[in-house]
């Protein structure tokens, strides 16, 4: 996303857009049952910030109908 339309998008929200988090490959995990320290758990809950952060600009945005 350029620079611009990042700083519009986060004017809009009043927050800093989140990245989308990279969903780490499966030997990555130690398979020590970490809790909230697993790589998956981790994954899981910022990809659940980044979806509904997704979520909530896209209501502020008018919809291509309203154009």
């Amino acid at each position: 996303m350029d620079t611009t339309l990042k700083n519009k998008a986060e004017t809009l929200l009043g927050e800093t857009l989140l990245d989308e988090p990279v969903r780490p490959e499966s030997w990555e995990c130690c398979g020590s049952d970490c809790g909230d320290a697993c790589i998956q758990t981790i994954y899981w809950d910022e990809k659940a910030r980044y979806d509904a952060q997704q979520k909530r600009l896209q209501a502020l945005l008018p919809s291509a109908d309203d154009a």
